[in-house]
């Protein structure tokens, strides 16, 4: 008989409970606690009393929609449609999401260290998704993600470049910029960089 994780990994998509700890603190250092309330109004239900009610975030995983349903109200609500404002929320959850331990370790860290750890890292936070790095060259490199929900829609793709771009940038390299493409299913961020 397969772990519990197992188990998870065979239903829907779920992601660990510390994203959404990284959405709370992100949305409240941002926007204050009325532009948590604005999210979670504008947010499913079921979203809400589950990563926004609750001072506490309950349970290990929660299912990946739930995500996708914070990137649509962020958007939607206090980014007002603008993708710089949508960008910086994103770099706070990930500040937050990482802890002071996990980001210092980013710090120390080259390029190339980095995505050599993104598929165990993805892997930490996500049941379901394959994320693969490859370098192209001194200053450029490649993520491939597929099999996951965050490849089928326009902010889940834009969310996803950004977390790669700024965990580069938290390398201490220089003039980080990221794009991305869609190949069949799969989404291909590219990031490149000076030193």
């Amino acid at each position: 008989m397969g772990s519990s994780s197992d188990k998870l990994r065979a239903a829907e998509p779920r992601a660990r409970r510390t994203i959404f700890v990284g959405f709370r603190k992100a949305a409240i250092q941002l926007w204050g606690e009325p532009g948590l309330a604005e999210i979670g109004q504008i947010m499913p239900e079921e979203v809400r009393a589950a990563t926004v009610d609750n001072v506490v975030v309950v349970g290990e995983w929660q299912p990946e929609r739930y995500v996708m349903a914070w990137y649509d109200a962020v958007m939607t609500g206090p980014a007002k449609g603008d993708r710089a404002v949508f960008t910086k929320f994103i770099d706070r959850m990930m500040d937050a999401g990482f802890g002071t331990v996990r980001k210092l370790l980013l710090q120390l860290a080259s390029p190339d260290q980095v995505a050599a750890q993104a598929a165990d890292l993805w892997r930490h936070d996500h049941t379901h998704g394959v994320l693969t790095p490859k370098k192209l060259d001194d200053q450029t490199q490649l993520f491939v993600l597929k099999d996951h929900p965050y490849t089928t829609t326009v902010l889940g793709r834009f969310a996803v470049t950004e977390i790669c771009r700024y965990a580069t940038e938290l390398t201490r390299v220089k003039n980080v910029t990221a794009w991305h493409a869609i190949h069949g299913d799969e989404l291909h961020v590219t990031v490149k960089y000076s030193r």
